[in-house]
């Protein structure tokens, strides 16, 4: 393929037809509907402006519960994720004989559905039989034993264990990509000069990853806000609400017939969702110029 080739501009059609139909248009009329009292118990659907946005800011307490969860949950995973998936990249980015198989493996839950790990860590955090309780009993740490999902000091820090399980290994294979990019000759260099272990990682590696670093927190800050399958299969928002976050809201008020509340609640999670991925964007961007 001629890469210098420049391609017609109504290639463009096909792609910005198909964004539009399947992604803005419906994303107006939700913006719409948010601003409705759609629900499930009346044909007439009224303008109510931003009542339903009130409504929410008015519910106190669980209002502020679900954005303290959903942001927690964000930040928690974000750092664990990327702070856990750059040692494994570091630690597998050359010298072990089997890296490609522990590569593969780290990786491999990625591709578990979200369902079956809820599945299975349902199971693992069993309060009764499960492995965690299990192995601490059997080491004599009886009194460390909890019901993990049931418990409110301890449900929301499992289920973001669950994630950063789940994803350490995606974030891994980011910074794997963005190690072999590095020149060896850079690290000779810096050697040469007397830098030890850390500094050659503070003042070559992680300037020269910056941009795989970008990519992973702008992802990870996006799915943890928009977080809905694990936490419902795992906890359902429980215990009380100890584990509720905005789409678990969505889900509870669509559920109950409230579709305008509902849509409220989802044009909410993807404004904060926009404001933070774009901040945290145009921040790392502006970093990656001044280090280049």
């Amino acid at each position: 393929m001629n890469m210098k080739k420049i391609y017609p501009m109504y290639f463009l059609i096909v792609p910005i037809g198909i964004y539009t139909l399947l992604y803005f248009i419906p994303s107006l009329f939700s913006f719409y509907y948010s601003l409705t009292d759609w629900n499930t118990f009346t044909d007439d659907v009224k303008f109510v402006g931003l009542d339903n946005f009130k409504q929410m800011i008015t519910e106190g307490r669980v209002f502020v519960k679900y954005l303290e969860n959903t942001a927690g949950f964000a930040l928690f995973t974000t750092l664990l994720k990327n702070v856990l998936g750059l040692l494994l990249a570091l630690l597998l980015h050359e010298g072990l004989k089997s890296k490609n198989v522990l590569r593969t493996l780290f990786y491999l839950p990625v591709t578990i559905s979200p369902l079956i790990i809820g599945l299975i860590f349902s199971s693992v955090f069993d309060a009764n039989h499960g492995i965690i309780n299990s192995v601490l009993t059997a080491i004599g740490l009886e009194s460390w034993t909890h019901g993990w999902l049931v418990d409110i000091k301890f449900a929301l820090a499992s289920v973001i264990t669950v994630e950063t399980w789940k994803f350490v290994g995606f974030n891994m294979i980011i910074y794997l990509a963005g190690l072999q990019t590095i020149d060896k000759s850079y690290y000779e260099a810096a050697s040469m000069d007397g830098a030890n272990a850390w500094s050659r990682f503070w003042n070559v590696t992680l300037p020269l990853i910056l941009p795989a670093l970008t990519i992973n927190l702008v992802l990870n800050l996006i799915n943890g806000f928009k977080v809905f399958d694990l936490i419902f299969v795992l906890t359902k928002g429980g215990p009380g609400n100890a584990t509720e976050v905005l789409n678990t809201a969505v889900f509870r008020e669509f559920s109950a017939g409230r579709y305008g509340l509902a849509t409220a609640y989802g044009v909410l999670v993807f404004l904060l969702t926009t404001v933070v991925a774009l901040s945290a964007l145009s921040i790392l961007s502006r970093k990656s110029e001044v280090e280049a």
